[in-house]
């Protein structure tokens, strides 16, 4: 495997690792080249479930991009959207395509089942 595929991997295990399960958001300052939504998103969202914790399930890379499958647990201890907190223990699993220049997250999109976290979440009458 070639350095830059390697250090590419690296790079989107720290989004995993520092951002969330180390609890982080400012860490997106030094990897995304335009952090400053990624640092709001990720703070706002640990405030709802501050215990959150990452499990990168696969990391593929080739040349430029990389795609990581993830799965998540935490609990629900803050409001989110407009759920009051539950104290609910929450799971869910999502993916993540990037692509890398000059040691930047330069374009990134997730993909995860925001739907199956409020199922888990909501109140059923």
């Amino acid at each position: 495997m070639s350095d830059l595929i390697s250090n590419n991997k690296a790079l989107l295990y720290r989004v995993y690792e520092e951002l969330w399960n180390m609890g982080n958001p400012s860490y997106a300052m030094k990897i995304f080249a335009q952090p400053e939504g990624v640092e709001r998103f990720v703070r706002q969202f640990l405030l709802s479930f501050p215990d959150l914790q990452h499990t990168v399930e696969d990391l593929v890379a080739e040349g430029d991009q990389v795609v990581v499958r993830f799965s998540t647990h935490g609990t629900h201890s803050g409001a989110w959207m407009h759920f009051a907190p539950t104290g609910k223990s929450i799971h869910y699993t999502g993916v993540t395509w990037a692509r890398i220049a000059d040691n930047k997250i330069v374009e990134h999109h997730t993909w995860w089942d925001k739907a199956s976290l409020i199922e888990q979440i909501e109140e059923r009458k």
